[in-house]
């Protein structure tokens, strides 16, 4: 890498096929917490409900693991977090926060790859990813008021 790359890498950041691996260990890492907190809700139709929404986050996880294959990269480990929650309403707030958060990330990450040729599709791919995250952030939450100790029915 020369003066030139260096330069333009620490004024620009990392190269947006890096920004797309990184997004992509958040997915894989929001599925593995959704899954692994819709076994513990006690309510079997919010269970279910936090299961398929598990399955639809492993698929988006799989179709950007696939686009980063092509490339010859693999999604980097998200970040760990601190505290999973004492009950399922702080869990699944903590992933309602997880999945907000990683759909606004990427909706801005895919209107970068917006362009013509092979980007195009890659960035419309993207975007149609980040809308049904974002329609899943919905549901979420939808499911985790549910659970609101303090809601009133």
């Amino acid at each position: 890498m020369g003066l030139i790359d260096k330069l333009r890498n620490a004024i620009s950041g990392p190269p947006l096929i890096d920004e797309l691996a990184t997004l992509a260990g958040q997915s894989e890492g929001l599925a593995n917490r959704l899954a692994r907190h819709a076994g513990r809700v006690s309510y079997p139709a919010i269970a279910e409900g936090v299961r398929q929404l598990a399955e639809k986050e492993a698929t988006h996880e799989k179709t950007m693991r696939h686009i980063l294959s092509e490339r010859n990269l693999w999604p980097l480990p998200p970040a760990e977090v601190s505290h999973e929650g004492s009950n399922s309403w702080e869990r699944l707030s903590n992933d309602l926060e997880i999945l907000l958060l990683f759909a606004r990330e990427l909706h801005s990450h895919a209107m970068r790859w917006e362009g013509e040729g092979e980007n195009s599709r890659l960035g419309e791919t993207l975007m149609k990813i980040a809308d049904e995250a974002a329609e899943d952030e919905h549901e979420l939450r939808r499911l985790v008021a549910k659970l609101d100790p303090q809601a009133l029915d």
